[in-house]
Parts: C-alpha cells; structure tokens; sequence
C-alpha cells in the first residue's frame, strides 16, 4: 500500500470517530449543547473520503488486470473476504450488546445487516450503511471485466443520478443504493484515479499549491457543514443543505488523494509507523469506535464527564477508546481472522490444483 495513502485513510476514520464523539454533544445527543466539541460534527467527511479512495483503490489496483486469467475469481475473493467476516463478527458483537440491553435485533435488521443489501435502512451497527455503497460499487466493477469504458459510465451515471434524486426529492419508492448524493463520490475516486494514470509528475510548488486548495475547500465545507447541522432548519432542508457540501469534500477528497498517491510521499519515523497503522487498523476502527462510545455516552454523567468544565475529558475518552477499540479488533482478531481465511483459500486451490494433475 502506498504509505500517503494509508495516512488518509487513518485520518479518514479518525474523522468519523470525532464525528460520533461530537454527536454526544450535539443537538440530538446524550448531553445537547453547542460547545467547542461539536465543531467536530463535520467529521461524517470522514465517509466521503473513504468513498472518494475507494473509488480510486479499486481502479489503481484492478483496472489494468481485468484481462488476465482468474483476475475475475481474485477480485470477488478479495472483495467478499475482506469486507464480510469482520461485518459478520461486527452484527454478532452489536447483537449481543442490544440483547443486553433488551432490544434484540429484528429478523430485518439481521438480513440487511449481514448482507449489506438494504431492504430497509436498519443496520447493526449503524455505520454498516456506508458499505452497502461499497459493495454497490464492488458489484459495478464487475462491468470493467467486460468492458472499462462501459462500468466508467455506469459509475457516473449511478452517481450522477442519485444526486439528482436526492436533491429534487424524487427518492420515494427508490433503493437507499440509487437514490443517494453519495454514490457520485466513487466516480470522483476514478477521476483521481485517470488524473494520477495520466499526469505528469507534480513540483513542489504545485504540490503545495493543491495542498492549500484542498485544505481550504475541505474548511469551507466543514463550517458551512457544521453551521447547517446547529441550525434549526427540518431535517429534509438540513439534509440537502448538507449534501450540497458533499462535492466540496469529493473535490477535496480528489485533490487530497492525487497528492497521496505518490509513493515518495513518506512521513519519518514514529508518524509513518503511527498513521500507517491505523490505516492498516481504519476498517476495524470504523467498525467498532461505537461499542466504547456507546457504553461510555451513557454514564458520562455519572463519572462527572458531561459538565463544561469536564467535557473535554469525556470527549477525549470517547474518541481515544473508539480507536483504541479498533486497533484492538484489528491486530488480535481481525488481520488473523482474513490471513486464516486467506490461507485457507490458497491451500484450497493448491489442492484443486494438485487433483487435477
């Protein structure tokens, strides 16, 4: 993986994480307030970046190999091991921690849950939304293997579509997948794609200049973004306002990941080692912040953790346990759990191979 790209996607789930510790403050949370921590609420970016690299992993990766023999059967394995058993253990997890507080999950939400096929908007946990659109995007790259010109425009027209949906209103009746302003952010991850195939090698001094220009896009947006959510708007009219604000992030997210992908980029020492963890951690980070902050929303009044003069304590607790959470996941169950499976897998062809010889 190349290093930068791996510090984007930490920050990414760092910025999610932020933005489910800020919404304990926030105006629909345990504790409602306008203080400095919901400044953090900008954070759900953290998603439109992840959609925006995704888009760009998946070409970078399997654009220029769909005509090789068996790409085909590695790409689907590559897609459906690495997303589905940390989802599967994620949904059982989630499963006994509502049965504990007497709320069992519905058959609806074990169906949409386990299969990412959204029937209805219920997800165990709820951040399993987000991967509905990645595997959408996963199965529309199932038309490269055809024909790469062919899924390019299915990925705009997708995209490009459901925004409009979304901002005319015009989603009644339609799937959560197809009428959403967020499915046009993996053709933003494409474009970034063709303009590193594509472009040249970049100055120091462009190279700074975008870094500003996506800095300041990335700003605007989030205070536009956070003015809207403290607002006191309807949801509907705080929702389109919001996404308004989404191709502000998935230019950003463009710029930001066209910079990262340049394999020189390096941070030195203990930072590479950090952020390149955590990327490497960002799935399971993303995944299983909610457990710690769930739990610890709940009795931050009863540590003294939810007054003014303490908030910043009880923020700082949600969001280091969020991503402690993961990196635990991660480095204990989930990185052994997919090289099991992999393993598995490779001896599974490997004897295949040496029946059929």
């Amino acid at each position: 993986m190349i290093p930068a790209l791996q510090y984007y996607r930490a920050l990414a789930a760092i910025l999610v994480v932020l933005y489910h510790a800020a919404c304990v403050f926030g105006p629909t949370g345990y504790y409602p307030g306008q203080s400095w921590e919901t400044v953090f609420l900008f954070g759900h970016a953290g998603v439109e970046l992840f959609f925006v690299l995704s888009g760009f992993i998946i070409c970078h990766v399997h654009y220029d190999r769909v005509n090789r023999p068996g790409e085909l059967v590695s790409y689907i394995q590559k897609r459906l091991t690495r997303i589905y058993p940390p989802v599967f253990l994620a949904v059982a997890a989630w499963a006994a921690f509502r049965l504990a507080g007497g709320t069992p999950l519905s058959g609806m939400e074990w169906m949409v849950s386990l299969t990412l096929i959204p029937f209805e908007f219920v997800y165990a946990p709820p951040i399993l939304w987000t991967l509905s659109f990645e595997m959408a995007f996963y199965a529309l790259f199932l038309v490269a293997f055809l024909d790469r010109r062919l899924f390019v425009a299915a990925t705009i027209l997708w995209g490009a579509s459901g925004y409009a949906l979304f901002m005319l209103d015009r989603t009644e009746g339609v799937n959560t997948v197809f009428g959403s302003a967020y499915s046009i952010l993996f053709s933003f991850g494409i474009l970034a794609f063709f303009i590193v195939r594509k472009a040249p090698p970049l100055s120091l001094a462009v190279r700074l200049l975008l870094a500003a220009i996506a800095t300041a896009l990335f700003a605007y947006a989030a205070c536009a973004d956070v003015a809207i959510q403290l607002g006191d708007l309807p949801a509907r009219a705080q929702a389109v306002q919001s996404r308004q604000f989404t191709l502000v992030f998935g230019a950003a997210g463009v710029i930001f990941v066209v910079l990262c992908a340049d394999p020189r980029v390096r941070l030195p020492g203990r930072a590479h080692r950090l952020l390149g963890f955590l990327g490497d951690a960002s799935f399971a980070i993303y995944l299983w912040h909610l457990f710690p902050q769930r739990i610890l929303a709940r009795t931050l009044d009863d540590m003294g953790l939810s007054g003014a003069d303490a908030r910043a304590a009880g923020f700082a607790l949600l969001v280091i346990t969020g991503i402690a959470a993961g990196a635990i996941v991660h480095v204990w169950i989930e990185r052994p759990m997919i090289a099991w499976i992999n393993g598995w897998i490779s001896r599974f062809r490997q004897g295949r191979a040496a029946l059929k010889h």
